[in-house]
């Protein structure tokens, strides 16, 4: 019999007969006329890129932005509580300080970039670094900062105001230029451009804002552009796969298609969320051969859905109940991702296996694949476990070191996943051995058992199929 390949995260701990779980892997789909319909492939590791400051990074922003000595690409960092421009070569110019990073947000348009550190924003024009003081500014202050028509546009923090700057600046405000997101009463959390709208979520509700070109402040709500729902903490939304998606304060995860919030979570997400510490949260998105990649990671745990599969997987960092990436963008050619624990910036690879991060507080920079398997249930009659076999890409140990005889380890369990058994360990084939298979014999009986793979070696893994010889129960 065929063990079907766990292809999304679904171990809802009050429903045993759910066990599937994929922490550091994700599901691929293979084409029409291949011998597996879906693998499971290793999340990229991480490769040393640059250092930013001497802070962890708390936010990056790609820009291409026409300053008085040009135009120019750069990847913008706040690194503990000061702001850097990075080239493409990594080097990290220092522009200001933002005082402690509290929420931070970038927006910029053909002339500045804009910075808030809630209720601060600051401005930087390639000559001038400087605070917004603008009265009509400080009067609110900001909690985010979005681009739209060419208006760069606030949301207040602590009220239902959201607000911009005169059309084409990013200094000058009129206190007048302010609408109140009031078809409830409820505070905004957090603002977002959508295909020419403005998307402002609130504590309980959504609104659709649209330039209408009107004279004055030109931003109305659309009609019908109100939905019930609202954001569950700041920071909880993004954009992946031109869409945007957001944790919504019924704790499930929506889509916006147009004006309706469609659900893409999960049960088990649903009942994750439920467990974690909102206000830690933080949205990132990216994109890999392919795969778009939309993640909400918190203290307790990092949650990842991915917007071409539609499935959900897990990450996290050795020594972590979390994975420590929480910053992105492409730049120079790469995806790029800030640590949340150190000042470096590096490199998404999936020719990496590993973390590369120089930080003490570390015990390793091992990445662990682990992949679970939905239980094998013998309709409650024992059954009888004679063979289990694993198929993989063989071959992709490395020459010297660890990983140049890489090892992938399984584990089963009889009580829901409460107790695991070690079996022992089998190759996953030196590098250039391409007919090594793992196989485990004389497994034993059970009425119900969930068998769980890991691999922690720094090499490539491909999981193709994992097949079965059951004798007994009603297998």
């Amino acid at each position: 019999m065929r063990l079907n390949l766990p292809v999304y995260s679904y171990a809802h701990r009050s429903r045993p007969s759910s066990s599937a779980r994929l922490l550091n892997c994700y599901s691929e789909l293979m084409p029409p006329g291949a011998p597996v319909p879906v693998v499971l492939m290793r999340a990229p590791g991480t490769r040393d890129w640059t250092t930013v400051g001497t802070g962890s990074i708390e936010g990056m922003w790609r820009a291409k932005i026409n300053f008085a000595t040009g135009r120019l690409d750069r990847l913008y960092v706040v690194s503990g509580r000061e702001l850097y421009s990075v080239d493409s070569a990594g080097t990290a110019t220092l522009i200001g300080d933002i005082g402690t990073p509290n929420n931070i947000d970038f927006a910029s348009n053909d002339s500045a970039l804009v910075v808030v550190n809630e209720p601060d924003a600051f401005y930087y024009d390639g000559t001038t670094f400087a605070q917004i003081t603008d009265p009509d500014f400080t009067a609110l202050g900001a909690g985010n900062v979005e681009f739209l028509e060419n208006f760069m546009l606030f949301r207040a923090p602590d009220s239902d105001i959201m607000f911009g700057a005169e059309l084409g600046s990013v200094t000058d405000f009129n206190a007048l230029d302010f609408v109140n997101s009031d078809s409830h009463p409820d505070y905004l959390r957090g603002i977002i451009s959508d295909h020419r709208n403005l998307v402002c979520f609130g504590e309980d509700s959504t609104e659709l804002y649209t330039n209408t070109g009107v004279t004055g402040f030109p931003f109305e709500r659309i009609i019908n552009g109100t939905m019930e729902v609202g954001l569950a903490a700041e920071n909880l939304y993004g954009r992946c796969f031109d869409v945007v998606y957001f944790i919504a304060d019924d704790l499930t995860v929506r889509r916006l298609d147009g004006n309706s919030p469609v659900k893409v979570s999960t049960h088990y997400i649903e009942q994750l969320l439920d467990t974690f510490t909102l206000s830690s949260g933080k949205a990132f998105s990216y994109w890999q051969e392919g795969h778009f990649f939309m993640g909400f990671t918190f203290n307790e745990g990092t949650i990842v859905y991915d917007a071409v599969t539609q499935e959900w997987h897990e990450r996290e960092s050795y020594s972590r109940d979390y994975w420590r990436f929480q910053s992105m963008a492409r730049f120079a050619d790469k995806v790029l991702a800030g640590d949340r624990d150190s000042n470096e910036v590096v490199e998404l690879d999936l020719d990496k296996y590993d973390e590369a991060v120089n930080d003490p507080t570390m015990a390793s920079n091992v990445q662990v694949m682990e992949w679970t398997y939905q239980p094998v249930y013998a309709d409650g009659i024992r059954a009888f476990h004679d063979r289990l076999e694993v198929r993989f890409e063989a071959g992709t140990g490395i020459t010297t070191g660890q990983g140049d005889d890489p090892r992938i380890m399984m584990e089963f369990s009889d009580d829901g996943g409460r107790v695991w058994n070690a079996l022992p360990t089998r190759t996953l084939g030196k590098k250039g051995e391409y007919q090594d298979r793992a196989i485990w014999h004389n497994l034993g009986s059970s009425r119900q058992r969930v068998y769980r793979g890991s691999v922690s070696d720094p090499v490539k893994v491909y999981i193709l199929d994992t097949v079965m010889e059951v004798r007994g129960g009603k297998l």
